[in-house]
Formats: structure tokens, sequence, C-alpha cells
């Protein structure tokens, strides 16, 4: 399921199809003796992209809510079980897509980075979670790809890849009782920067909060750290790199104070 680029799924195929994957997640299916860690790996990722292309055609319903967040946590299962952070990664990069990767370690880091503060709770960061599962649910393989050589390389970006942060948060509002106002929140600011140059709105570093600068730091981390090829002694390197190009703010100066407390 690694190389699956769409899924596309009738309407009235939609709750079958859910059922299969809430089976495949079941602790039951899961955790069963039999099941190796390759196929815990596979039936993730294979989840994930089925969640994402349901939500992409037919919208936000309580049950894919319900499934992105037994997704992560048997993500974060796998993560603690495995030996070490690098084991996990080797076993995930070779079963699953990059973009899912990233989004779990994101998510890693991010709540041990919110662990550093005093209003931490699992609620918040359920919250930042579900961001990082669907902040770029509208894109393609190949649209991640020419996001993530903008983010490293620079250059210019189409409409649609500059409006994705804005137009999924829009689609989301219409779910604010199935979506958290500060989910929808981080994920239309997640390409913001503090001096006003991010997308797609250009905002200034008044209009974030603490937790969209947290999320933001572990994302930036994280991809800094997977282009390194995961070489954790250019992590100070990687912290420095993030304080120039965020910390002209309070907001992300805590945030990247935490992270230091964190990977250090």
């Amino acid at each position: 399921m690694k190389d699956v680029h769409e899924v596309y799924i009738k309407e009235a195929d939609c709750a079958k199809v859910l059922e299969q994957v809430n089976d495949s997640m079941s602790a039951k299916s899961f955790y069963d003796p039999k099941t190796v860690q390759e196929k815990r790996v596979e039936a993730v990722n294979a989840a994930m992209e089925t969640v994402k292309g349901i939500i992409n055609q037919l919208g936000v319903e309580p049950e894919t809510v319900r499934l992105l967040k037994t997704i992560n946590g048997r993500a974060m299962t796998l993560l603690q079980e495995s030996p070490s952070i690098f084991a996990f990664i080797k076993s995930f990069k070779k079963n699953c897509s990059e973009e899912f990767l990233l989004s779990i370690l994101t998510n890693y880091i991010m709540s041990l980075t919110i662990d550093k503060f005093p209003w931490r709770s699992e609620q918040v960061k359920e919250k930042g979670a579900l961001a990082s599962m669907m902040c770029d649910m509208t894109l393609t393989k190949e649209d991640f790809k020419i996001l993530r050589d903008y983010e490293k390389n620079g250059g210019e970006l189409t409409d649609k890849l500059r409006r994705h942060p804005a137009d999924i948060a829009e689609n989301l509002k219409r779910n604010k009782l199935l979506i958290p106002i500060e989910t929808i929140t981080i994920i239309e600011q997640h390409h913001e920067l503090p001096d006003g140059t991010g997308f797609p709105h250009g905002i200034n570093s008044n209009r974030f909060n603490q937790l969209s600068a947290i999320f933001i730091v572990a994302q930036q981390f994280t991809s800094m750290l997977h282009d390194s090829g995961y070489d954790y002694e250019l992590r100070s390197e990687i912290i420095s790199k993030i304080r120039t190009k965020y910390g002209s703010s309070k907001m992300f100066d805590k945030a990247i104070d935490a992270l230091v407390g964190v990977v250090n």
C-alpha cells in the first residue's frame, strides 16, 4: 500500500469500506500475536489512505474522525513498541508513505513538546494530531513532493498549493461540531510565518496561538530531520535554522525552547 496514490470509493460502498477499515484497526485484529509488525505498519498506512480518500470525496463524518483518532493511536503504539525511534522510522519508511511517516513523527514530537507546558492534556494533543493528519489531505502524492521541494529550495507554488491550507480549513469549518476550532486554526496556519511572508494569508506573529506555534516547529523539526537522513547529531543545527526562521515572536520562542527540551 506504500505506493497507492489516491483512493476512490463509491458513496454506496463507503459504509462497507469504513467497516473494513474499522475491523483492521480493531484491537483484536491489530494486536493479534499472528500479526507481524510489518503488517501492522501496512495496515495503519492503508487505513489512513482510505479514510483520507473518503473525507476528500464525501466530507467529514463522525466515523471518519473516530477512525483518524484510532489510526493515530495505533501508530503511536507502534512507535512506543519499537526498540528505538530510528527502528520505527526504518520500518515505516519501508512500508508507508512519506506523508504519513512525517505526520506520525510530527505528532510524536509535538506531543512531547506539549508536555513541557502547564496546560498539557491528552485532549490538546488530540487536536494537534488531527491537524497533522488532515493538514495536507487534499494534496496528491505529486503535490506533496512539490511542496516538500519548495520548503527545501524555494521557488514558486501553484495557486492550488498556496490555497490548500485555507481550502481545507474552510471545508472543516462546516463541521465544527466534529473538528475542534483549534485543529482548524492549526491547519490554516501551518504554512504561515511570523514575519508575514507565509501562505495562504500572510498573517503576522500576533495571529498565532501557542498550539499552532508548537505544531509548526514540531513539523519543521521533523521535516528537516527527515531531509538530513535522520542524522540526530544535526539536531542543534536544525534547531538553529528553525529559530532563525520562526524565532521572531514570543509564541514561537516558547515553542522552540520547549522543543529544545525534548530533543536535547
